[in-house]
């Protein structure tokens, strides 16, 4: 078995720092990005596959934080217009009743 590579990439914006593993693979190079396994390619040189992983883990985390936008603003939509309040007033309900306990 080949030896396992790793390197850190950080991330600012995410403050996160993500491992990048990567391995000969034949004649090229395989990697992936550990905490986004979706984020992997192949290359035939080592640092041609570091620069791809890194693109493409910039792509991935625009397309998270877009995602993130959209799902914020949905959220405030539906608080303004009152669809969340049900659950409010159950959850206090819930936790007046004993049910469950401040973390």
């Amino acid at each position: 078995m080949d030896k396992l590579h790793t390197i850190k990439i950080h991330e600012q914006g995410f403050d996160e720092t993500y491992t990048v593993c990567a391995k000969r693979n034949g004649d090229g190079w395989s990697g992936w990005i550990q905490e986004l396994p979706e984020v992997n390619c192949e290359r035939k040189t080592k640092k041609e596959l570091l620069k791809v992983l890194e693109t493409e883990l910039h792509k991935c985390l625009a397309v998270y934080k877009m995602e993130a936008e959209v799902w914020d603003k949905q959220f405030e939509a539906d608080v303004k217009a009152g669809k969340l309040e049900r659950f409010a007033k159950e959850a206090l309900a819930d936790f007046r009743a004993g049910k469950c306990e401040e973390i």
